[in-house]
């Protein structure tokens, strides 16, 4: 009896101290979510209608609506500064490579580009 009373006050005792020891302070979470905020990958979708505001930290390719005469878009950092937009589809290719600050057109899609140290920011409009 006396085994049994003792087994069952340990057991109790460890439920009870075991939260504290192994809950993770409020402060040690903060950092991991902030990391994943930033890594979080662009919203690729918004842009299959060539209107839209997107940032990229490293090369993306996307569908795009057949009306700008390509299919696909794709977008990459190239050299310092300047950012390449292509587009391509069936039997079609069409370039356009930009600086900070820069505007072009690649058949009917007009594009901008902003571009910092660690990001490029590429906005697509129709023309």
């Amino acid at each position: 009896m006396h085994r049994t009373a003792t087994t069952c006050l340990t057991l109790a005792f460890a439920a009870i101290t075991a939260v504290p020891i192994f809950a993770a302070p409020a402060s040690a979470a903060a950092p991991t979510a902030a990391a994943a905020a930033v890594a979080k990958p662009p919203n690729v979708r918004a842009c299959f209608d060539g209107q839209c505001k997107i940032t990229i930290t490293k090369a993306v390719r996307f569908r795009i609506s057949s009306r700008y005469g390509f299919t696909r878009l794709s977008i990459a950092r190239v050299g310092s500064g300047m950012v390449k937009v292509r587009g391509t589809g069936p039997g079609v290719s069409s370039t356009v490579v930009l600086g900070s600050g820069g505007r072009g057109t690649i058949n009917n899609l007009s594009v901008r580009v902003s571009v910092t140290q660690k990001s490029a920011t590429v906005r697509l409009a129709p023309r």
